[in-house]
């Protein structure tokens, strides 16, 4: 089995970090996503990771202006195992998106830290078309699998068009990473058991894609909660669901026992 690792996101915020960190230790997950911590937190943050046993990766946004360095100097600090991004710029050139993807890999092997690059509507990775010629002209590039956005970008519900599911099929042979989200094809994330059955196994399929091309692949249970925009919640604003309890299905399905 992968490793897997949950986002810290996905808990409360209200409670303490390293309590945080303890239930998804007692989950059975092998480490925690979260953002490279600033240098100010980072002594509070190693020693609550420390006292959980969990390994740390990264994840960050950069804006179009933004230097990608700070990123890796933060993860490298907190001894972070690798770091995806969301990277802006999804309307530029493509020379400026290669000199980006050029920093991006630069940075990666000058700090030693395994980079993905996100599958994010809005971002360089807006779409598969693009991001297969991304990867085109980067062999050495790749990517953290959200393919959540995909899917409610070109609303796909299942059976996926053969055009578009060997598209992702193929990128999936790019990832070094998977955000373990699934949807019907309206919202970036649905609860577990409101996802169609044959949606949820277009999704499976290609995540089988990604786990059989490599041996170390890490996958995330990247599920966001209120707040956060990609729950779902009801009129009154009441989340529908349990990212928690999905989180650990998802775990229990794909997690090292």
């Amino acid at each position: 089995m992968a490793r897997i690792h949950c986002s810290l996101l996905t808990l409360p915020a209200g409670l303490p970090l390293p309590e945080r960190l303890a239930r998804i230790a007692r989950a059975g997950f092998d480490g925690v996503q979260t953002n490279p911590p600033a240098p100010a937190d980072l002594p509070r943050f190693a020693a609550a990771l420390a006292q959980s046993g969990l390994a740390a990766s990264g994840c960050f946004h950069l804006p179009e202006s933004a230097p990608a360095e700070p990123f890796f100097e933060r993860a490298a600090a907190a001894g972070m195992v690798s770091l995806n991004a969301q990277v802006d710029g999804y309307w530029r050139d493509d020379a400026w998106q290669d000199a980006r993807v050029h920093e991006l890999i630069t940075l990666s092997e000058q700090f030693s830290l395994p980079f993905f690059l996100e599958t994010h509507r809005h971002r360089l990775t807006q779409d598969p078309r693009r991001t297969l010629a991304l990867l085109d002209r980067h062999p050495d590039l790749l990517l953290c699998g959200d393919f959540s956005h995909y899917t409610v970008m070109s609303e796909l519900r299942a059976p996926w068009p053969a055009e578009w599911s060997a598209a992702l099929h193929r990128l999936a042979l790019r990832c070094g990473e998977l955000h373990l989200r699934l949807n019907n094809g309206q919202s970036v994330q649905d609860p577990l058991p409101a996802v169609d059955r044959t949606q949820r196994r277009e999704f499976e399929e290609l995540w089988r894609t990604a786990l059989d091309a490599t041996e170390d692949l890490l996958l995330t249970t990247e599920l966001l909660p209120a707040g956060i925009e990609y729950d779902r919640t009801d009129l009154a604003g009441t989340p529908i669901g349990s990212i928690w309890a999905d989180s650990l299905d998802l775990r229990r399905q794909y997690g090292r026992e």
